[in-house]
C-alpha cells in the first residue's frame, strides 16, 4: 500500500471515530432528529405507553445504533420491536415489542398496494373447488404475538386510552385494507391465524381449512373462513404475495 493511502485512510478511520464540529456536528443533528420524528410518527402507542421524554430518549438510542437507510421515513424502524427486546429496560414491558410489531403490521397496511377483493359470492364458487386457490390481498397483515398486544393497542386507538386488563395470553392480529379508505383492525384466534398462514404461502382454501380445523377443533374453523372473507381479505391469485 502507497504511504500517502495508508495516511489517508489512518485520518479519514480517525475523522469518523471523532466527534462531530462545525457543519458535520449540524448535519448529523439533523438526521438525527429526522430520525426520531419518524418513530414517534410510525410508533405512537408505544410513545403513549412510554411517555414523551422516555420515548424520546428511547427513540435517540435506537436512531444512533440503527440510523435510517432509505429517505423513506414513513418505514423507518423497521426492526425497532427487536431492537426494544433487547433492552435491559423493556424486561418490565414485555408486552411493549409486541405492540411496536402490531404498528410495523399497521403502517405496512396503510401503504401497501390497492387491490380489488373479491366478492364474497366468487370466493363460495372457489371454496367448492378442492385445489381451488387464492391470494391474500397485498394489504393484509397479520402476525401472532406471544402477549394480548393487539388489545393494548386498540385500547390505545380511541381519542383517549381506555383502561384495559386483558387476559395475559398470546393471540393474533390482523389488519386489512379492501378499498383504500377502509381498514380493518381486530384480534384473532389460532384457527384464523393457521388460515391465514397457509394462504399466504399458496395453500389451496380447502386444505388451509381442513388444517386449521384438524389443530383447533373447539373453534368453528368454516365460520371463521367467512368471517376472514366477508372483511374483503381475498383476491384472484394472478396477484403477487404479500409478506
Amino acid at each position: 500500500m502507497q504511504p500517502d493511502l495508508a495516511a489517508f485512510q489512518r485520518s479519514f478511520a480517525d475523522a469518523i471515530d471523532a466527534p462531530a464540529t462545525g457543519a458535520m456536528a449540524v448535519y448529523r443533528n439533523t438526521v438525527l432528529h429526522g430520525a426520531v420524528e419518524a418513530l414517534r410518527a410510525n410508533y405512537p402507542v408505544v410513545e403513549q405507553i412510554l411517555g414523551a421524554e422516555m420515548f424520546a430518549q428511547v427513540a435517540v438510542d435506537f436512531a444512533s445504533e440503527c440510523p435510517p437507510r432509505s429517505p423513506v421515513l414513513a418505514f423507518y424502524g423497521r426492526d425497532f420491536a427487536d431492537w426494544i427486546g433487547r433492552q435491559a429496560w423493556a424486561n418490565e414491558l414485555t408486552y411493549l415489542g409486541d405492540v411496536a410489531r402490531v404498528e410495523r403490521l399497521h403502517t405496512g397496511c396503510l401503504f401497501a398496494a390497492d387491490a380489488e377483493p373479491l366478492a364474497i359470492d366468487r370466493v363460495r364458487d372457489a371454496c367448492r373447488r378442492p385445489d381451488a386457490q387464492l391470494r391474500l390481498h397485498p394489504a393484509a397483515r397479520f402476525a401472532w404475538l406471544s402477549t394480548p398486544a393487539m388489545s393494548i393497542w386498540l385500547a390505545h386507538q380511541g381519542p383517549t386510552p381506555s383502561a384495559i386488563a386483558p387476559d395475559w395470553k398470546a393471540e393474533g392480529a390482523l389488519f386489512a385494507r379492501p378499498d383504500p379508505f377502509t381498514m380493518h383492525a381486530l384480534r384473532i384466534g389460532r384457527a384464523a391465524h393457521r388460515m391465514l398462514f397457509g394462504l399466504r404461502f399458496g395453500e389451496p382454501i380447502c386444505a388451509s381449512i381442513a388444517a386449521a380445523a384438524r389443530l383447533y377443533p373447539d373453534e368453528d374453523c368454516t365460520a371463521v373462513f367467512a368471517s376472514l372473507a366477508g372483511l374483503g381479505l381475498l383476491t384472484n391469485p394472478t396477484h403477487e404475495r404479500t409478506y
